[in-house]
């Protein structure tokens, strides 16, 4: 199992060969090291969502169930309110069911997420998606800007006098006749 574990690690830190080959999902430029648990978070990428659900999730279902309900012909409603009814109590007890794991699971990913927010914070780094493959690159800040600056004086960009956005609009109008 450590071996698992450091071999990930090892793969996650390493930086993606240039030969169209696949790319770790975690690019580390930074000296910050990470904990397999937070190299697992971090994996997951990006768009990955907490499995917290508020408290009353099933309540406020139900209620927007309802309100759409009302919209149906009349003939129809009770029996969706029978099948609403029956599935909001499958909801609540699968809920009670899981709701020890997934409290365990939320503390535990909000306290992993704290820890990389503090070294971040810490080593004044930042996470970012990088711009070639589907992975997140961890860099420091100061590198980050040095980048952007790089990048606006090597490309030409000009100054716009307030919102253009209209003056494009119209163009794109008269070009889409």
């Amino acid at each position: 199992m450590d071996k698992k574990i450091n071999k990930l690690i090892h793969d996650q830190i390493s930086k993606p060969d240039n030969d169209g080959e696949s790319y770790p999902r975690v690019i580390n430029q930074t000296n910050i090291t990470f904990s397999s648990e937070e190299l697992v978070l971090l994996n997951k990428g990006l768009k990955y969502i907490l499995s917290h659900k508020r408290k009353q999730w099933i309540s406020n279902l139900a209620f927007e169930a309802e309100i759409t309900t009302t919209l149906l012909p009349p003939g129809e409603q009770e029996y969706i309110r029978h099948q609403i009814a029956h599935n909001r109590k499958k909801l609540y007890k699968q809920q009670n069911e899981r709701l020890n794991y997934s409290n365990i699971q939320t503390r535990n990913e909000n306290k992993i997420i704290n820890q990389i927010k503090d070294k971040l914070t810490k080593n004044k780094a930042m996470i970012s998606k990088a711009d070639k493959c589907n992975s997140i690159i961890i860099l420091y800040l100061e590198e980050y800007k040095e980048k952007i600056n790089k990048f606006i004086s090597n490309n030409s960009f000009t100054i716009a006098n307030g919102d253009i956005t209209k003056k494009i609009r119209k163009g794109y109008k008269r070009y889409n006749k």
